[in-house]
């Protein structure tokens, strides 16, 4: 599935895509909102998490590693070293 084919989809197909075939990278607080970031095929998809609901408020997809980097300080790479 391409980026293209993936942003036409409805949020709720979107939302299960991402969890059933996505890869989990890691999550980020911005202000009330969870940022969860998730991998699939050859680009990135941020869901945003009102956090007080639970409800998801937008999903964002980008294919370049620019937006990756609120992510890095959370993932470990001690055991890479």
């Amino acid at each position: 599935m391409t980026l293209c084919e993936f942003s036409l989809l409805p949020e709720e197909e979107k939302t299960a895509l991402l969890y059933e075939q996505g890869v989990y990278i890691g999550k980020r607080k911005r202000g009330g909102t969870t940022v969860l970031l998730y991998q699939l095929e050859g680009f990135y998809a941020e869901i945003y998490y009102r956090q007080y609901r639970r409800v998801v408020d937008r999903i964002r997809c980008f294919a370049g590693t620019e937006r990756l980097d609120p992510y890095l300080t959370e993932i470990d790479v001690e055991h890479l070293v």
